[in-house]
C-alpha cells in the first residue's frame, strides 16, 4: 500500500504545470555589489514568548530576483508600480540557449544566428525571451563569480531584438544583470535600448534579472510566464516572484 509521503507526491507530480523561475529572498541571496546585502530581522517571535511571529525585511529594490522597469534608467520611463497584472503576462516565450563563460558578453553573432528570416516569421507573435546562460550554475556554488564575473547581454543585441520583435516586451536572463560587472557605458546603453521611446522599436521592454532557468530547455514550451513584483509605490523596479506555466507536467521531484 503505498504510503501517506508516496501518495503525496505522486499527486504533486501529476498536477504541476506551473513552476517558479525566481529565487527564494533570503540574507544569503547574491546581490549586485552595489547594493548592501539583504536582513531579515526576527522582531516578535513565538518561541521568545510573543502571540505571534513578525520580521523586519531589509533590501534594495533591485535585490534578488528582480524586474527592471524604464524608471530604473530613462527619467520619464515608467516605475514598475504603473503596470496592470495584464502588462506582466506573456503568452508567446521563447528560450534561447546562449552558453557564456565568465565575463563573455552576448554578441549579436550569438542572436542573429538564431533568428533567421524564417525563424522570425514563425516568431513574430514573440512578447518574451528568456536568455539561458547556464551562468545560473555559480548561484550557489560560486558567489564572487556569479555577481562580478557574470555573462552580459551587449547592447547592439537588445536594440536588435527589440527591431525584429515589434511584440516583445520582456527580456529575461540568468544572471544578476543584464550587463557586465564594472561596465558602466555599457550597463547604461544596454539598458537605455531596452526602455527608450522609438515608435519603430515597439514598447520599451522590462528585464527581469536573477532568474532561475536550471529547470528549463530550449526544448521546454511555456504557455505564460507571469511577471509578479512587490507592490511598493515610488520605486523604478522591484523584487518579483515568476512563474511559468507548462504544457505539459514536469518532473522536478
Amino acid at each position: 500500500m503505498m504510503n501517506k509521503m508516496e501518495n503525496e507526491k505522486k499527486i504533486s507530480t501529476n498536477n504541476i504545470n506551473y513552476i517558479r523561475l525566481s529565487y527564494t529572498l533570503t540574507e544569503n541571496s547574491p546581490v549586485h555589489p552595489a547594493l548592501k546585502r539583504v536582513s531579515i530581522t526576527p522582531e516578535n517571535q513565538i518561541r521568545r514568548g510573543d502571540a505571534y511571529n513578525t520580521s523586519v525585511i531589509c533590501a534594495e529594490n533591485h535585490s534578488g530576483t528582480h524586474v527592471d522597469a524604464p524608471a530604473h534608467f530613462m527619467k520619464d520611463g515608467r516605475p514598475i508600480h504603473d503596470y496592470n497584472p495584464n502588462e506582466l503576462i506573456f503568452e508567446s516565450v521563447l528560450i534561447i540557449d546562449c552558453p557564456k563563460n565568465p565575463d563573455e558578453l552576448i554578441a549579436l553573432e550569438d542572436i542573429s544566428g538564431v533568428f533567421d528570416p524564417q525563424y522570425l516569421e514563425a516568431n513574430k507573435d514573440t512578447d518574451c525571451i528568456l536568455i539561458r546562460t547556464g551562468f545560473g550554475s555559480y548561484h550557489e556554488e560560486d558567489i564572487e563569480t556569479y555577481l562580478i564575473r557574470n555573462p552580459g547581454i551587449s547592447p547592439e543585441v537588445v536594440y536588435y531584438l527589440r527591431q525584429n520583435l515589434p511584440k516583445l516586451k520582456c527580456l529575461g536572463i540568468d544572471t544578476v544583470s543584464m550587463s557586465r560587472y564594472g561596465r558602466v557605458e555599457e550597463a547604461i546603453e544596454v539598458h537605455q535600448n531596452a526602455f527608450k521611446m522609438d515608435e519603430s522599436l515597439g514598447k520599451p521592454l522590462i528585464l527581469v534579472e536573477d532568474l532561475n532557468l536550471r529547470l528549463l530547455s530550449e526544448e521546454t514550451e511555456l504557455e505564460e510566464v507571469l511577471v509578479i513584483p512587490w507592490q511598493v509605490g515610488e520605486i523604478d523596479s522591484a523584487p518579483c516572484t515568476v512563474l511559468a506555466r507548462l504544457n505539459q507536467f514536469l518532473n522536478i521531484f
